[in-house]
C-alpha cells in the first residue's frame, strides 16, 4: 500500500505546439516536480525543440519564442532524463489523457513505448468526487484554496499548481479513509487515442457547456476577428481538428480550426 506522506510523486505538465499529435503537434516545453510526500526533492524544466512551428493559439497562450525553441534540445535529448524522473513515481498531471498522448507520440517516434502504471489524473479525480462549476486547474486551485503558481515557465508553474491542487484534494478526501492506491490508475496508459479527441480542459468545458461562446479567432492570413458562436460538433478533417458552429456574427454555420482559436469565453447567464 502506498503511503501518501512519503510516496514519490512526479507532477508533470507540458506545453505543445497545438492540440493533437495525430496531426503532427509536438511537445515544446516540459515541467516536472518530484516530491517525497509534500516535500519537493527535485524540479526539472526544459524547452524542447518541436522541429515544427507553433500554432497561432499555442504561441498566443504560452508566449514561447520560436527562436529559443529552435536552440532547445530535441525530445530525444531529454527523454532519458524525463524517464528517470517519472520512473518508480506516482505520476500526477491535470487532464492526463491530453498530456500522455503527446508523450506516447514522442516515444513512438523513438521506436519505444511508454507506460505509467501509477498514474493519477487530478481532472478525473476532481470530477469523480467533487461537484464544481469548472474543473480547470485555476478553478480547482481556487476551490481548494491553494496557491496558483505563476513564477517561472508555464509548464513548471502548472506542475507546481497541480501539486498544490492534488494535496488540497487529498486533504478534502481524507474523511473517506481511502488508501492512495484507490486513486491510482484511473485510466490505462499509454493513452494513444482510439476514438474521440482529447482537448485542454478549458476549451473542452467551453465547447461542451451548451452555451454561446465568445471567441477570438485568427484566420490563415493572420487576421484576428471576434465572434459569438454556438458550438455544434468537433470533427477531425484531413488536415486538423475543427469546431463546427453557428456563427451569430455571420448568421451562418462556420468551421473554425481549433488551433486558431486564441481566446474563448462562455456566455454568462443573466440573473
Amino acid at each position: 500500500m502506498i503511503d501518501l506522506s512519503n510516496a514519490r510523486f512526479a507532477f508533470l505538465d507540458i506545453e505543445t505546439t497545438g492540440l493533437s499529435p495525430w496531426f503532427g503537434d509536438r511537445i515544446c516545453q516540459i515541467g516536472i516536480v518530484v516530491t517525497e510526500g509534500k516535500r519537493i526533492k527535485r524540479t526539472f524544466e526544459s524547452l524542447v525543440n518541436p522541429e515544427r512551428d507553433l500554432s497561432p493559439a499555442a504561441a498566443y497562450v504560452n508566449g514561447l519564442n520560436e527562436a529559443n525553441l529552435a536552440r532547445a534540445p530535441r525530445f530525444e535529448e531529454v527523454a532519458e532524463t524525463v524517464e528517470a524522473l517519472l520512473q518508480d513515481a506516482v505520476v500526477v498531471c491535470h487532464n492526463a489523457k491530453f498530456d500522455i498522448q503527446f508523450f506516447d507520440s514522442e516515444y513512438r517516434r523513438l521506436g519505444r513505448e511508454v507506460e505509467y502504471p501509477n498514474l493519477i489524473d487530478t481532472l478525473l479525480l476532481a470530477r469523480g468526487f467533487f461537484d464544481l462549476p469548472s474543473y480547470s486547474l485555476p478553478a480547482l486551485a481556487e476551490a481548494f484554496q491553494v496557491p496558483i503558481v505563476q513564477d517561472g515557465s508555464r509548464a513548471q508553474a502548472d506542475a507546481l499548481t497541480a501539486k498544490n491542487v492534488f494535496f488540497g484534494m487529498m486533504e478534502s478526501l481524507r474523511q473517506l479513509n481511502k488508501p492512495l492506491d484507490d486513486y491510482i490508475g484511473i485510466y490505462n496508459s499509454p493513452a494513444w487515442p482510439d476514438g474521440g479527441v482529447y482537448l485542454p480542459t478549458e476549451l473542452s468545458e467551453a465547447i461542451n457547456s451548451g452555451k454561446r461562446l465568445f471567441i477570438k479567432y485568427m484566420d490563415k492570413d493572420g487576421e484576428i476577428s471576434e465572434r459569438w458562436i454556438t458550438p455544434m460538433q468537433v470533427m477531425g478533417l484531413s488536415d486538423y481538428i475543427y469546431l463546427q458552429a453557428y456563427c451569430h456574427t455571420r448568421e451562418a454555420e462556420r468551421t473554425f480550426r481549433l488551433d486558431r482559436i486564441l481566446e474563448v469565453a462562455v456566455q454568462v447567464d443573466r440573473q
